[in-house]
């Protein structure tokens, strides 16, 4: 009888609830991860189109004027990158929030998460605390690694600037000396190249995100060795030990990596 009792109680019972209740909670977790992941994957494509594929029809305005070309045609060229330029921003911005909204969804989800299955086991003590603080830092390396990503993709677009600038620039005013019409391009062209290289250069975007991905990836190291008792949680014997120790050396690490770090980055550590 008693073994009646407890299968009733798993197949449809207490126990099934919860599972299909977890079983929910990881379904709508995955579908905003996909959802977000295809929203990125639009908003890079679109960058793409706004830089390099407007750096290329400017290019190609720029051979024709080269070949002699009638100005006509050059004129219709130049016309649909200026265009290119304008939808492409509109689409970018609007996929900016989109990005964001989409992303606020997860992070609230996944919080929201992770405080019912800490609510559901908390006693109050300090182990718990440190539960629930390690049980926390997955969301925060994931906004260290977001601010990696986008650092990252900051640099990666005013590199192509001054590169594929450059290059187009040094064309237009090669032909510039035979084509009067487009000198005012390559002093456009020019400028917009000096601006990126100096907003480069002020910004420090390569250097951000490797400061963010640092921290990153050593606060996943710190969240996976102290649960397989590795590094410098061996020699614990005692969970409760080995949670104190790993608060510690995560703020620790966190003051640490946030010294190296510029100013405004530091501002956000702390929010």
């Amino acid at each position: 009888m008693e073994r009646v009792d407890t299968a009733g109680i798993v197949g449809g019972g207490v126990l099934a609830a919860e599972d299909r209740q977890q079983g929910d909670w990881e379904r709508r977790i995955a579908e905003r991860s996909e959802e977000l992941y295809r929203a990125r994957l639009v908003q890079r494509l679109l960058w793409v189109w706004a830089v390099p594929g407007t750096l290329l029809v400017v290019a190609a305005g720029v051979l024709l004027a080269v070949l002699s070309a009638p100005l006509s045609a050059v004129l219709v060229l130049f016309a649909l990158a200026a265009v290119s330029v304008g939808v492409a921003a509109a689409f970018v911005y609007r996929q900016h929030f989109k990005v964001r909204a989409v992303d606020t969804e997860l992070r609230a989800l996944e919080g929201a998460h992770r405080e019912q299955l800490l609510d559901e086991l908390a006693t109050g003590d300090l182990l718990d605390a440190h539960k629930r603080y390690r049980a926390q830092l997955p969301d925060l390396i994931e906004r260290y690694r977001t601010e990696a990503r986008r650092d990252r993709w900051k640099d990666q677009v005013l590199q192509t600037v001054v590169i594929g600038g450059s290059i187009v620039a040094a064309t237009v005013t090669a032909t510039a000396t035979s084509v009067v019409d487009v000198a005012f391009l390559a002093v456009g062209l020019s400028l917009l190249v000096a601006l990126s290289a100096a907003l480069a250069g002020y910004a420090k975007y390569r250097d951000r995100s490797a400061a963010w991905q640092q921290v990153a990836d050593a606060l996943e190291r710190e969240y996976e060795s102290v649960e397989l008792r590795v590094g410098r949680y061996r020699r614990f014997t005692e969970e409760r030990e080995a949670y104190a120790e790993f608060a510690e050396a995560v703020e620790a690490l966190r003051a640490e990596k946030a010294g190296r770090l510029p100013s405004a980055v530091v501002d956000r550590l702390a929010q």
